[in-house]
């Protein structure tokens, strides 16, 4: 292709690129829209499903080279992790990725909602000083769009972060922004939303005539828009107002008017708050009887809902009301259930705190990250202003001749190659790292079972060796055949120890191919049913197939076979002498359980819990004294998953227990 047309081809790439970006940037309404459909109640696709079409959507972007694309993916993945799995770690992962992508293509649009999302995360685990922060970020990139809605919808949050952080002004400040912008917007929704936080703002401060004004507001702007909920909202907390106020009459009336609205919307969770209010003030007021009925019917809608705070306000005034009436019985009864569910809710709190401590603690890894993106992007600042200092000087010149515009294209073709060179370069080296993460992880698994659990068996064959070696003259015939039988139970320990290892082994660094065939699972249940029946005879145990005929079943069958052998052989180990032992297997729609039953021991719910973990350490010895390292179920559920299956059990203390796992029956 000569040289000339393909200048002239690029400028047209470089022309239709800078169009799609200017494009993307002048539909701000369109992306607000997008980005706020995601934090709000409606009905949705199994997240599942989503997640799966955000993936496909990521994947044909990268495949086109549509970089704007690629980040709008990115950040719907991290969306969906963060409203629907909570996930905050995975989330943050994809806001990185499309944080790198914008600020290496100067999309500063799409950078404003990555903020947001941003900020979202840290709001989710109550560190708002970041949050706020982030929030201010993303209002100084939005200014130069001068787009209203998206300072209303900064401003708005800001707002609701800074109330948290316990700075009221700088919340009034925002909000009082918000009204200013509404005149721009004619959006009544926003200015009602503005008013209804500044109610609570002055509520929280104690000025109860100013916040009754700003709720009043909010409730005409929300009838004449019609928004019931809103509506209901309002007329809720003007009701409170109006408690705090001592007029306890119009905070009656107000709160009655909204439980009305709330049961036409059947809204079971503001339903129980109005009859919880109605029911305090009926309290207050003495009148116990009617104070039940309503704390009665407000912790029916509380337990339909599960809102759990307004399940403990009716048992708590239940409790007053009935002292009261003398009723000591009913009192003591509801007293004693507010009580536990206080600890419960007080507990789950404990238990978030503890996870938003360990978010926090994974989030600070990440803005590492972020912190090296932003080295990164003012260094590309730098150069870009290099750059176009340099290129100022060229256009320069360019009326010097046609020799200097050859010149000055060849030049940019080299850099564009250059370029291409550089984040190939870098794509790679970001794959060898990731790989090399996962590599050291896996030993990192791997030499601390070695570490763990080697070192039992080697001790118990270095101490009857020593036995053997040391006291050989004492030791009778009998005693020697004893130590013999020890030694060989600890070889034959160390033995599947080291063939567990070598197979999970095998198993993380890719060196077991998984290709899956069609075979008949009852013929593979019934070898290894002959393969073990000697071991579980000499415990007296019956192992017994009662699976009838033969089923077809569609994977890695030297996989399922080390699934199978291990689950039996952990059967015999934890099941008494006189014990059984039954395998099945059980046809579905598209896939089959097989079961392993055993009459043991049994385990408790801690037990099962820190099963098929590689993260937690835990043994138990068998019947007969078996050792064991807890690796065997570890295999079994990394083969099971690989083959598209998934592997539970079924136990109680003393009742034995049941694992099942599921497999394919075809191809999917």
């Amino acid at each position: 292709m000569p040289f000339s047309i393909r200048f002239f081809s690029g400028c047209i790439m470089l022309f239709v690129l800078s169009l799609q970006q200017v494009t993307a940037q002048d539909a701000p309404g369109s992306s607000i829209d997008w980005y706020e459909s995601f934090f709000q109640p409606r009905k949705r696709k199994p997240v599942e499903k989503e997640l799966e079409q955000a993936t496909l959507k990521l994947q044909e972007s990268k495949r086109t080279g549509n970089k704007t694309a690629e980040v709008k993916a990115l950040m719907e993945a991290g969306l969906l992790h963060l409203t629907r799995t909570h996930d905050v770690e995975t989330a943050m992962d994809f806001f990185i990725q499309a944080l790198a992508l914008e600020d290496s293509l100067n999309l500063n649009h799409e950078k404003i909602f990555t903020c947001l999302a941003r900020a979202q995360v840290f709001e989710e685990v109550s560190d708002y000083g970041k949050s706020a922060n982030l929030l201010k970020e993303a209002f100084t990139i939005s200014e130069p769009f001068k787009d209203p809605r998206v300072f209303v919808m900064i401003l708005n949050k800001l707002g609701r972060v800074h109330a948290k952080l316990g700075k009221p002004d700088e919340a009034f400040e925002n909000y009082e922004l918000v009204l200013k912008y509404e005149d721009q917007l004619n959006q009544p929704k926003i200015e009602a939303e503005a008013l209804f936080n500044l109610g609570h703002l002055f509520s929280q401060q104690g000025k109860y005539v100013e916040a009754l004004e700003s709720h009043k507001r909010a409730l005409a702007i929300s009838r004449s828009i019609r928004d019931k909920k809103s509506e209901a909202a309002s007329l809720n907390d003007i009701g409170e107002l109006y408690h705090l106020m001592k007029n306890d009459e119009k905070a009656l009336a107000n709160h009655i008017v909204a439980l009305e609205i709330r049961q036409a919307l059947k809204d079971k969770r503001s339903i129980a708050e109005s009859y919880n209010n109605i029911g305090v003030l009926y309290y207050r007021k003495k009148n116990y009887q009617r104070a039940a009925a309503n704390l009665q019917l407000a912790l029916d809608a509380a337990q339909a809902s599960q809102a759990q705070e307004q399940i403990r306000k009716s048992y708590e005034y239940l409790s007053l009301c009935y002292q009261s009436l003398g009723d000591f019985k009913k009192a003591l009864k509801y007293k004693d259930q507010y009580l536990n569910i206080h600890d419960f809710i007080v507990n789950e709190r404990n238990v978030q705190q503890v996870l938003s401590q360990d978010d926090l603690y994974a989030l600070g890894k990440k803005e590492t990250q972020i912190d090296k993106l932003e080295i990164d992007r003012i260094q590309r600042e730098k150069e870009i202003a290099a750059q176009k200092k340099f290129r100022n000087v060229l256009f320069g010149l360019i009326g010097l001749g046609c020799i200097i515009v050859v010149l000055v294209t060849y030049l940019y073709i080299v850099k564009k190659r250059s370029n291409k060179v550089l984040q190939e370069a870098n794509d790679k080296v970001q794959l060898q790292n990731i790989a090399l993460q996962d590599l050291n992880a896996t030993k990192d698994k791997f030499f601390s079972i070695i570490s763990h659990d080697l070192k039992g068996p080697l001790n118990s064959l270095t101490s009857f060796s020593g036995l053997l070696i040391n006291h050989t003259d004492s030791l009778s015939k009998d005693e020697i055949r004893m130590l013999a039988k020890d030694l060989d139970k600890s070889l034959k320990n160390l033995f599947a120890l080291l063939e567990n290892l070598l197979e999970w082994s095998r198993s993380q660094t890719g060196k077991i191919e998984f290709k899956p065939e069609t075979f008949d699972i009852h013929t593979l249940l019934e070898e290894n049913k002959d393969l073990l029946t000697a071991q579980a005879q000499s415990k007296k145990i019956t192992l017994e197939n009662a699976s009838a005929h033969e089923q077809m079943i569609f994977a890695h069958r030297n996989s399922i076979n080390t699934v199978v052998r291990n689950l039996i052989a952990n059967a015999i180990k934890f099941t008494p002498a006189d014990g059984k032992i039954t395998v099945n297997v059980q046809p579905q729609a598209d896939s089959v359980v097989v079961s392993i039953a055993d009459t043991g021991v049994g385990m408790s719910k801690d037990v099962m819990n820190k099963l098929f973990r590689i993260d937690t350490k835990h043994t138990t010895k068998g019947t007969a004294d078996e050792k064991g390292t807890g690796l065997g179920l570890i295999l079994c559920k990394e083969f099971v998953e690989k083959n598209g299956g998934h592997i539970w059990v079924e136990s109680e203390e003393g009742q034995g227990s049941v694992f099942r796992f599921t497999v394919p029956k075809r191809a999917r």
